[in-house]
């Protein structure tokens, strides 16, 4: 157990209200409790009460696992599948005093098991995906330390990569040297996205199988954690002399991504931040393809707060770690985005994690 976020959860279910939390396996849970059990359409979840104290439900499948490893003052309370599930959830909340009470839920709860509890059992669940995103929002230094090391790792990558890029290349190809090499240099749980082609006009592109042409886009999403702590970066290069569009987008992509990082500091306001970025790429008409936000935080998961958009209407704070990627996508063509990770650093600095070159390059 992390007893200091334990408490700080405590602190925040207090402050909102709310008698008790619900936390579901998952990266959440990971990040509270050291422990991510399998999760599958059987209900599970760790409550942790207003007043301090905890319990589990799970199935019978997970219960000598999980007493196991959760602390001996965390009851677990099992349920057969020969039973009915909500009514030995319901007399575990009766037992615990929870009868009639709001509990909050975390992001990881599956909605048709939340759905079927309200319907059996007196309690009411509500949403508190924001909550524990305000737990995090604000990295601590050695949180800060970690988000370092691991854009550090994926810098390291750019630079490899860039000689595996040539033509008759596949995407699956790239995408297996970026998980190679990322894991190789210590980076846990890579992901990437590799589209070339047209295929980089789709901002979350989840395919394999492009092949990298004569004269071609490699746009290349990737990153890995450590110490915990996320790292995401996109770069995209040209195979052969781009067009004179695609030379143009470029540099729009490149001008936009470094005036929105340009603004980063304590007591910036998002939104300007956002806004910069699109006034940037609309200088040709091309703001309207930024079909996204312009970022999303980073930590101990690749989404989580604070959103750079122009919806958010909050200002920077010290700790906070977000992506700024402008992009431009013509769908069916070609898209380009650069992404990087900043923070508000302890002096409350913009600090751009990630270093890897951001001039066209043509290979």
């Amino acid at each position: 157990m992390r007893i200091d976020y334990m408490n700080k959860l405590i602190q925040c279910i207090r402050r909102e209200g709310l008698d008790g939390m619900l936390i579901c396996p998952g990266e959440e849970m990971e990040f509270l409790t050291g422990l991510r059990p399998m999760f599958c359409e059987r209900f599970q979840g760790l409550f942790v009460k207003a007043e301090g104290t905890a319990f589990y439900i799970c199935n019978l499948l997970y219960e000598e696992e999980l007493r196991r490893q959760l602390p001996p003052e965390i009851p677990v309370y099992p349920w057969f599948d020969g039973e009915v599930m909500t009514e030995r959830v319901e007399a575990a909340l009766r037992e615990q005093g929870l009868l009639g009470s709001r509990i909050g839920v975390n992001r990881d709860a599956v909605a048709f098991q939340i759905l079927e509890i309200m319907e059996r059992v007196n309690v009411t669940f509500c949403n508190a995906k924001p909550l524990m995103e305000e737990m995090r929002i604000r990295k601590s230094e050695e949180e800060l330390d970690g988000l370092r090391a691991s854009a550090a790792i994926v810098d390291q990558v750019y630079e490899r990569v860039l000689e595996r890029i040539r033509p008759g290349v596949t995407e699956l190809e790239l995408q297996n040297f970026l998980l190679e090499e990322m894991s190789r240099l210590g980076g846990e749980s890579p992901e990437c996205i590799v589209g070339v082609g047209a295929n980089s006009s789709y901002p979350h592109y989840c395919g394999s199988e492009g092949v990298i042409g004569e004269r071609d886009v490699v746009l290349m999403d990737y990153g890995c954690t450590c110490r915990g702590m996320y790292s995401d970066i996109s770069r995209t290069v040209f195979v052969g002399e781009p067009t004179d569009r695609q030379r143009e987008a470029y540099e729009l992509v490149k001008r936009s991504n470094e005036a929105a990082e340009d603004l980063v500091a304590e007591g910036a306001w998002i939104p300007d931040i956002d806004r910069k970025a699109r006034e940037v790429l609309d200088e040709k008409g091309y703001a309207h393809t930024l079909i996204n936000r312009l970022g999303h935080g980073v930590g101990y998961t690749i989404h989580e707060a604070p959103d750079i958009k122009q919806s958010n209407p909050r200002k920077l704070e010290r700790g906070m770690a977000f992506s700024i990627e402008p992009g431009i996508y013509l769908a069916g063509s070609f898209g380009i985005r650069i992404e990087d990770v900043v923070i508000v650093n302890e002096k409350g600095a913009r600090e751009v994690l990630n270093r890897a070159s951001k001039e066209l390059t043509v290979l």
